[in-house]
C-alpha cells in the first residue's frame, strides 16, 4: 500500500516540477524575487522527491520478501558524481558545497542495483548537507580488497556511538528524531538508505575521521 501511495504522489509532483521549469523559463533575468522563489519551489520539489522515494522504501522493507532488483557493473565513481549533482540544489539551500576529492579507485567498478545504490547514496549526501552546519561536504571515493567505497564526510554533530547501528534503522531513526547527536534527516533518510543498500547490494558504515562524521557505502566490486 505504501509503494502505491508512493506512485500516486509522483504524479502531481511531476507537474508541479514541471510547471515552476517552465516559469523559470520564462521569467525575466532581472525579477529576482520570483526567480529566487522558483528556485525555493524546485529545491522543496526535489525534497518532496526524496521523501516520497523513503516512503516506497519504507513499503518495501515491510514485505515478507523483498524485491530481487538485476545488479549490473557500475563506475563507481560515475555513482559518485551523479549523486552529488542531484544534490547540488539541496547543498545550496543550506549554504554547503559538495566536493568530490581526487582519489584512489575512481576506475573501479562495482555491482550494484544502480537506482537502490543512488538513492542509498543520496540519503547519506544529505544527511551530511543537513547536519554539516554550512561546511563543505567532501565526497571520496576509493578501492578496497574487494569493495568500492564511497565516502561522505562533514563537519557537523559526530554520530553517537551509542546510536550508530540504531540511527540505520526506523525504530532508531524516531529515537534519533530530536537528539543533536542522532542525526535525523528527512523521511527517516538514515534508515531509508540502508534498505536502498541492501536492495542495491551494498552495506553502509558510519565512523569518525579527524573528529568528523564519515558515512560510506560499500559495494562489491565487479
Amino acid at each position: 500500500m505504501l509503494v502505491l501511495v508512493a506512485h500516486d504522489l509522483r504524479n502531481p509532483l511531476s507537474a508541479l516540477h514541471s510547471n515552476v521549469g517552465f516559469l523559470e523559463s520564462a521569467t525575466e533575468p532581472e525579477d529576482q524575487d520570483i526567480r529566487e522563489a522558483l528556485s525555493d519551489i524546485t529545491v522543496s520539489c526535489s525534497s518532496l522527491n526524496q521523501i516520497i522515494d523513503n516512503l516506497e522504501l519504507l513499503g518495501i522493507a515491510n514485505l515478507d520478501e523483498p524485491p530481487k532488483l538485476d545488479r549490473l557493473p557500475l563506475r563507481i565513481e560515475e555513482l559518485a558524481r551523479e549523486c552529488i549533482a542531484r544534490a547540488e540544489s539541496s547543498a545550496a539551500s543550506y549554504g554547503t558545497e559538495l566536493q568530490l576529492l581526487p582519489t584512489s579507485g575512481t576506475g573501479a567498478h562495482v555491482l550494484v542495483h544502480r537506482e537502490m545504490a543512488g538513492r542509498a547514496l543520496g540519503n547519506l549526501l544529505f544527511n551530511a548537507i543537513q547536519h554539516g552546519s554550512g561546511s563543505a561536504v567532501l565526497v571520496a571515493v576509493r578501492r578496497e580488497e574487494q569493495h568500492g567505497v564511497v565516502t561522505i564526510t562533514d563537519a557537523g554533530a559526530v554520530l553517537a556511538p551509542s546510536l550508530r547501528d540504531a540511527a540505520f534503522t526506523a525504530a532508531g531513526q524516531l529515537v534519533c528524531k530530536g537528539n543533536a547527536e542522532g542525526r535525523y534527516s528527512r523521511g527517516l533518510g538514515l534508515f531509508a538508505a540502508e534498505v536502498a543498500a541492501r536492495l542495491a547490494g551494498a552495506e553502509l558504515r558510519c565512523a569518525t575521521a579527524d573528529g568528523k562524521n564519515v558515512l560510506e557505502l560499500w559495494a562489491p566490486l565487479a
